[in-house]
């Protein structure tokens, strides 16, 4: 039973041992010593043996078999990009590694393309078995061998050992091959560089975003909430075409990686045409071009739905779309640029470093451009540029839409100070016509005033003293204290027109000054005790003229009928009244019989009682055997109009 199962074995590793003579004899000439990989990683594309499997049918078993080991061609590219475009085909690599050293060399296989949908990795070993991995943007990012947002596969050669590896990478984009094999600590020391640089570029976009946020919610201007969307979906596409996205925002999809590789930059297609609509206003000033911007717009909204669809089908014309429409977008601001619109300039030069990153790195893809150690960037530096230009773009923007607003402003108050000039201008003139009228006006009612006060006053008083003299009914003594009434009359008529400036006390100085003369030649002495009293804001000429009269005629009955030998003149104020007080110590008299006109006192308490009702005042006498007292009781504000 032993000898058997020794028989089998060796049987087993004879047979094992053909097979790997018969894969090496089948491989390609050239075998990669990995030793050469030290400093610097080496291509893989020149060592590779392509088989194309169109009918998706072959499997690694099948390539086992002699017939369609030799269906392996060289791939007989020198670049680091094997480029197979849109296609529906399978491929499968062959890669022989050597391993001469005498320990065990671990290396790192690296498919620095994120995109490709799958991925199978078999590494034939030394007893005839395959270590295999599979994995790609359509499977969960866990099943990745190690986490890298490409595609990274540690191996490792014994010592004196040739290897074949196999590899099997089908996509539904473009297949993009960029296959590289390092040595270990320099791949992790690039794939570090390589995290900085992704790093570096989305910190910068977060803050232009948060940056011009803030200012969308400060200015309210919604270009900034355009440009906030521009860069957010930019980050984004850059996201997906770097394998970012699969690795930080949805690791596990399936479905979803593959229709977001597919569409990913179509959000920030459709961004920058809202953006650029907005920053050029072609809608007011290009309305042709704008028309053309809004059907290159329903393009961005229904190929996502296409692709959604069907994506073999509809890849093809999702790509010439998004093609045209670039081309499109750069011919129109190249327009506007050309019709000298400022803000065109800046947009133009902002797409252009887009562009250039894109045809820059659509090129080294496609193998017409040396790579370089900053190739695989190209995209992010153009992005980062032109997200630069743009925000200086908002700021010229917002430089020149201040100058206006300065400038439209500045204009707005010299017309404002223009009119308000001939404004003045017009009301100092109605001002002066109205003051012309109104001086009129007062001059007019003061002469009426007057004639009236004349007629009513001195008139009447020479009218009677005529009409006597003329009968002989006077002596010329009672002739001449006729004639001095009258003087006094027209005297306080005339004082009454001089500015007592709503002052009672200079008021009653007058009438002293005037009364004074005729009180010492009738022997009668004068008491002054007035004090202080507030303005009163309604004495003007007229009002002034009742309280003369009535003051006046206060004394002329005093001097006439009571036989006093002193007059005391008061003032008070109690609440918001002034009293004046006018009190004699001659012999009194009734008040009703005085009101009748009885005795010979005419009429002069009825018109005293007249004229203070007239400027909204009081009058009281107090009468008996020791003197008769006036008080005049004068509102300090309230003035309820003089007739």
């Amino acid at each position: 039973m032993g000898m058997c199962n020794r028989l089998r074995f060796s049987v087993c590793l004879f047979l094992a041992a053909q097979l790997l003579s018969c894969i090496n004899a089948v491989a390609a000439d050239k075998v990669l010593d990995i030793s050469q990989v030290t400093q610097s990683p080496i291509s893989l594309t020149s060592y590779f043996e392509i088989l194309e499997d169109s009918g998706q049918t072959l499997t690694l078993a099948d390539l086992q078999k002699p017939d369609i080991a030799r269906r392996f061609k060289a791939s007989g590219v020198a670049t680091i990009f094997l480029n197979y475009g849109l296609t529906h085909s399978a491929y499968w690599m062959r890669l022989h590694l050597r391993n001469p050293s005498d320990n065990p060399a671990p290396r790192i296989l690296e498919i620095a393309y994120p995109l490709l949908s799958s991925i199978q990795l078999h590494q034939l070993l030394a007893d005839g078995t395959f270590r295999s991995v599979s994995t790609g943007s359509l499977m969960p990012f866990a099943t990745r061998p190690y986490p890298n947002r490409g595609f990274v596969f540690p191996i490792t050669l014994p010592a004196n050992a040739d290897q074949v590896l196999y590899l099997r990478i089908q996509s539904a984009a473009t297949v993009v091959i960029p296959a590289q094999l390092w040595e270990s600590e320099q791949f992790y020391l690039a794939e570090r560089t390589d995290y900085v640089i992704q790093a570096w570029y989305f910190g910068m976009v977060t803050a232009m975003i948060l940056f011009n946020l803030l200012l969308f919610i400060s200015l309210k201007d919604v270009i900034y909430f355009f440009y906030v969307n521009f860069v957010a979906c930019m980050a984004l596409g850059l996201a997906i075409q770097k394998g970012l996205a699969k690795e930080f925002l949805w690791p596990n999809a399936v479905q979803w990686s593959d229709l977001a590789n597919n569409f990913g930059f179509l959000p920030a297609i459709l961004a920058m045409l809202l953006f650029m609509r907005c920053m050029l206003d072609t809608a007011k000033v290009f309305p042709q071009l704008d028309r053309l911007l809004k059907v290159m717009l329903g393009g961005c909204l229904l190929v996502p739905v296409a692709l959604a669809i069907s994506v073999r089908t509809f890849t093809v014309p999702a790509i010439i779309f998004v093609i045209v429409t670039l081309l499109a977008t750069y011919s129109s601001a190249v327009y506007c640029a050309f019709k000298r619109q400022r803000s065109a300039y800046f947009f133009l030069a902002a797409y252009s470093t887009l562009f250039l990153g894109s045809v820059m790195s659509a090129l080294q893809y496609a193998a017409l451009l040396p790579a370089t150690s900053l190739s695989p960037f190209a995209m992010q530096f153009g992005s980062a540029l032109e997200m630069l230009l743009l925000a200086f773009a908002l700021a010229d923007r917002f430089i020149v839409i201040r100058s206006k607003a300065i400038h439209d402003v500045e204009q707005a108050n010299a017309g404002l100070e223009i009119r308000l000039q001939e404004r003045e201008a017009e009301l100092t003139q109605a001002h002066q016509r109205l003051l012309k009228i109104e001086q009129r006006q007062t001059l007019s009612q003061e002469r009426q005033r007057l004639m009236q006060d004349m007629h009513d006053g001195l008139g009447s008083s020479l009218v009677s003293a005529l009409r006597v003299v003329e009968h002989g009914h006077m002596n010329e003594a009672e002739v001449a204290q006729v004639l001095k009434g009258c003087i006094d009359d027209l005297k306080l008529a005339i004082d009454s027109m001089e500015p007592v400036q709503a002052d009672l006390l200079l008021l009653l100085a007058t009438l002293r000054f005037r009364l004074g003369p005729r009180l010492q030649s009738t022997g009668i002495t004068l008491r002054w005790d007035v004090s202080d009293v507030p303005p009163l804001d309604w004495l003007d000429p007229k009002n002034a003229l009742h309280i003369l009269r009535i003051l006046q005629e206060a004394f002329t009955n005093i001097i006439k009928h009571t036989h006093a030998t002193e007059i005391r003149v008061a003032t008070e104020v109690r609440n918001d009244r002034v009293f004046v007080i006018v009190a004699d110590n001659g012999q009194g008299f009734t008040l009703d019989s005085a009101l009748k006109g009885d005795g010979g006192s005419g009429k002069g308490l009825s018109n005293q009682m007249r004229r203070a009702e007239a400027i909204g005042a009081e009058i009281n006498w107090d009468s008996n055997a020791a003197g008769t007292r006036l008080t005049l009781q004068l509102p300090i504000t309230h003035h309820q109009g003089a007739t």
